[in-house]
């Protein structure tokens, strides 16, 4: 069918194509047509000129003979007539009129009246009778469209075609555009080699002028009898299709339509006026008929082949139905599973019978740094070679070869390996802990899978807790030993009541201690459950929340309290009071246990374009730098001697407090001389 619409296309164009060159054939048949009858009608002109060539006047009756034995009506049709303009020489008016006059014409004048560098008067213009009359003396140099004409061909000596004027002759009804050419008349035996000489010579034109619509009728009229109502002429002054320059239009009904394949553009020059011509084939009374034929052909022929076809398929109908309807299944289970491989977070590898690679999960890829193009058609062999070059020293793969013989005995399809929890670890800068298992299958193509799995957070999760639970256990144990301790001495001995309130003084200031943990343990918990989200964040002035800390900060014996800037305007933050309190009481109880008595603590405050900041300076012992980067560890304390009281959990309270607000914390110290703490708090 595709054939047969491409064949019956291709006959369509060619006889669009055989059409279009009839139409081009025919709008220049009809333009040399109008260019030859239009250099005839100057020659005729030209030859009017050879009787002022021959004779010093030309009277009016031999004008009139030499147009009558021309014979208008059979070899000029279509000419309106054939005339002679004179030239009236400077000062002659009054008698020219009067000799005119004498020849039995006593209201002849020219018009129209008034004095004029140059005039003319038409005199002759044969036929003289009906509409001719009307121009009789009319001075056509007066009228600028005329005078541009008559001036051409006086200074070219050549036959010139005026623009579009209206004639003389026109009597308001049926009016035509019109158009006159002239051939200049000069005195017998006058040199006219140069313009100046010409202008001299002058006595008048010989001239013609057309009713354009009349003109065309005479040359073009059978051909107008045969294609008016297929073909459309139009014919302009001048190189532009503007209505007001249109001349001739054979047919004024269609509209024209420029984008059409029967539409043609024709410039000619017109005795040195250019003439556009324009042909719109309005019905194209192309037959289409083959065109049809051969489509309709075609797809009869389709047709018939279609129901062979379709008779020697029928009996595979069936069969095909199934297998499509397998195959679909098949495609689909095979699309879910490449769907599920391609968003699986773990990996697989799958090998066939002859235990070769034959695909890896791009998550495989995504977890080891192996891609599938890497390892596809490897043997199992060098697969585990592979992957054990990407592993850490002492978590490398032990290979697939060693994980299948670690399996049961007798172990059915579908089996896995024994043993629990089978760790790798990837190495360089993607570290990776990886759970891997193996398992056997029986299908045709598919002889055992490696399953990888990223434990990686879940192993880092499990050391975090295992530490922190070993730090809070020896933290507490330190408290509680020594309060069994002296409980159990109270018990099993008798001691004095003084030493007794020792003991009891001792187990309250562990218990305290016990307490004090506890506490900051289970505010940590709540910190991290919470995320800020029971903050009540409100608008405070940091310096007042700075003097109501320090008043109400509970000073060690032999300390003085700490230094405050003078007073200054407010510094204005978004904060939780509660919780900002307790960050700068933390740092202000380090300050003071981690610095030596009579060393002064100073607390300052400064205001940012984008926030604030608290500075907590104390003169003590310091850290070094070692120690520094551990600060906001749970349980780390620079201080190992267990002289300073204190839980290890402050900082890491305060880090989690600042960073909740949306600021931080930053530490400066040295070894012995003492540490700053700036607390940044947004504006």
């Amino acid at each position: 069918m595709l054939m047969s619409i491409l064949v019956s296309y291709l006959v369509r164009q060619d006889i669009e194509n055989v059409a279009v060159r009839q139409f081009a054939l025919s709008c220049d048949q009809i333009t040399i047509k109008i260019q030859e009858r239009l250099g005839a009608y100057a020659m005729i002109l030209r030859g009017a000129t050879g009787l002022f060539a021959a004779s010093d006047t030309v009277t009016r009756a031999e004008w009139q003979a030499y147009v009558e034995k021309l014979g208008p009506e059979a070899t000029i049709p279509g000419v309106q007539g054939i005339g002679f303009s004179q030239v009236i020489p400077p000062g002659r008016l009054e008698a020219h009129i009067g000799r005119i006059r004498g020849e039995g014409f006593p209201q002849y004048s020219v018009s129209p009246v008034g004095e004029r560098a140059i005039t003319t008067s038409i005199i002759y213009l044969e036929p003289f009778l009906d509409r001719n009359l009307r121009a009789f003396g009319f001075d056509m140099f007066s009228e600028p469209v005329r005078r541009a004409a008559m001036e051409q061909a006086r200074d070219t000596g050549e036959a010139a075609m005026s623009g579009k004027v209206e004639l003389v002759q026109e009597t308001r009804t049926d009016v035509q555009a019109g158009a006159l050419m002239y051939v200049p008349v000069y005195r017998k035996g006058t040199p006219v080699d140069t313009r100046e000489r010409r202008r001299a010579a002058l006595i008048g034109w010989a001239y013609s002028p057309y009713r354009i619509s009349d003109l065309m009728l005479g040359i073009l009229g059978p051909w107008l009898g045969e294609m008016r109502n297929t073909l459309d002429l139009h014919i302009y002054d001048g190189a532009d299709a503007t209505p007001a320059a249109m001349l001739f239009d054979s047919w004024p009904e269609p509209a024209l339509n420029e984008h059409s394949l029967f539409h043609l553009r024709r410039k000619i020059e017109v005795n040195g006026r250019t003439w556009l011509l324009t042909f719109n084939q309005a019905t194209s009374g192309i037959s289409y008929t083959p065109a049809w034929a051969t489509l309709i052909s075609g797809i009869a022929l389709s047709a018939l082949l279609f129901w062979l076809m379709l008779s020697i398929s029928h009996t595979r109908a069936t069969a095909l139905r199934i297998a499509a309807e397998l195959t679909a299944k098949v495609r689909e289970h095979v699309g879910q599973l490449s769907t599920i491989f391609e968003l699986s977070p773990d990996g697989f590898v799958s090998f066939d019978k002859d235990l070769r690679v034959v695909y890896a999960s791009p998550a495989f890829g995504r977890l080891t740094g192996l891609q599938g193009l890497q390892i596809v058609g490897l043997e199992e062999a060098e697969f585990s070679a592979q992957l054990a070059l990407v592993c850490s020293e002492g978590a490398r793969f032990p290979g697939v070869a060693v994980l299948r013989a670690a399996l049961p005995n007798g172990a059915p399809a579908g089996s896995s390996h024994g043993k629990q929890r089978q760790l790798i670890e990837i190495g360089g800068a993607r570290r990776r802990i990886l759970e891997f298992a193996i398992r056997l299958s029986e299908t045709t193509t598919v002889s055992q899978i490696l399953y990888f799995r990223d434990v990686t957070h879940e192993t880092e999760v499990d050391r975090i807790k295992n530490e922190f639970l070993s730090a809070a256990a020896h933290e507490l144990r330190t408290p509680m030993t020594t309060i069994y301790g002296y409980a159990e001495l109270m018990l099993e001995r008798g001691f004095e009541e003084a030493e007794q309130r020792d003991f009891l003084a001792t187990i309250v200031t562990q218990s305290k201690l016990t307490v004090s943990i506890l506490n900051e343990l289970l505010d940590l918990a709540r910190i991290d459950e919470r995320r800020g989200k029971n903050f009540t964040i409100e608008r405070l002035d940091l310096r007042e929340l700075l003097r109501e800390v320090a008043a109400g900060f509970g000073i060690p014996e032999g300390r003085t309290a700490p230094a405050l800037p003078a007073p200054a305007g407010p510094i204005w933050v978004r904060a939780d009071r509660g919780r900002l309190t307790q960050a700068v009481s933390h740092v202000l109880s380090n300050a003071y246990k981690y610095s030596q008595p009579g060393s002064g603590i100073e607390i300052e405050s400064a205001e940012f374009a984008r926030g604030a900041c608290v500075r907590i300076t104390d003169h003590g012992m310091g850290m070094t730098p070692e120690q520094l980067a551990r600060v906001g560890e749970r349980f780390y304390r620079a201080d190992t001697s267990g002289k300073i009281p204190g839980t290890g959990l402050g900082m890491a309270i305060v880090r989690e407090v600042m960073q909740l607000h949306g600021g931080s914390v930053t530490l400066a110290s040295e070894a012995g001389a003492g540490t700053t703490v700036t607390l940044w708090i947004p504006a």
